[in-house]
């Protein structure tokens, strides 16, 4: 399924394809940001069965957004993802990964995938790192700022990853490699996801504790937090899709 909008040309720029692994972690803020800045999109659902294109030479971005699954699941899907994430990497087709995605990312390039001792969920604060600060300069990011986390894995920075955010819980929340931007945490979230996200996965949310807040913890002052995470996606996507325009593949 493919979408096009914006408010400005941006010529002949092929479409981003993203890859959404079930149906309720779905690209939320992000498709509504690449409508606004004119580029075009396609979906890819893997919960629906769709196949996964072999071919990156049709694309100008790759995203992979969230899961439930373990990036070291024997799914065949998952391998196939890390293939044309390999594949990109080597091209320099710029991937965004999200959480699992992220994941992907770093499993992909080396690093390793590992399930952490108690799951962090809600609204944690994230550092960026000194590489960070430099990178989005302009951009209005504070030294630190609350991002939604829902995740039971941690990935390691590949060989040659630099760093971009860090946390308290889980401490890599974020690293660049080369054309591969990987975040742990969720600025893709809308207030319609959280709530659907409580709903469906409020099997996670039996004990809570420091990494893992409750449901009234997350509903607590939730407009603020989103307005502040526009602030953080606005950034961190403005910056991506530049590298996306930028692509001459």
């Amino acid at each position: 399924m493919r979408f096009s909008f914006g408010i400005y040309d941006v010529g002949s720029l092929k479409p981003v394809r993203i890859f959404s692994h079930t149906t309720i972690e779905h690209p939320g803020y992000l498709c509504e940001y690449l409508e606004k800045s004119g580029i075009c999109y396609e979906k890819i659902y893997i919960a629906l069965g769709e196949t996964i294109p072999k071919q990156i030479d049709d694309v100008s971005g790759l995203v992979f957004l969230g899961s439930p699954v373990s990036v070291n699941d024997p799914l065949p899907w998952i391998a196939e993802e890390v293939a044309l994430i390999r594949l990109a990497s080597q091209v320099g087709v710029p991937v965004l990964g999200i959480c699992f995605g992220g994941q992907l990312i770093s499993n992909a390039l080396g690093g390793e995938v590992t399930t952490v001792p108690t799951m962090q969920i809600g609204w944690h604060r994230v550092a960026l790192s000194e590489y960070a600060k430099d990178l989005f300069t302009s951009s209005g990011l504070f030294d630190s700022f609350y991002a939604f986390e829902w995740h039971g894995d941690t990935f390691s920075l590949p060989d040659g990853a630099l760093s971009l955010f860090n946390g308290g819980c889980i401490k890599n929340q974020g690293f660049l490699h080369k054309n591969c931007l990987a975040l742990q945490f969720h600025p893709e979230i809308t207030k319609s996801m959280v709530h659907e996200w409580l709903e469906q996965y409020a099997h996670c949310l039996k004990k809570p504790s420091e990494c893992m807040q409750d449901k009234e913890q997350i509903l607590e002052n939730i407009d603020e937090c989103l307005a502040y995470q526009r602030i953080v996606a606005n950034a961190i996507f403005s910056w991506w899709l530049e590298q996306v325009v930028s692509f001459k593949g």
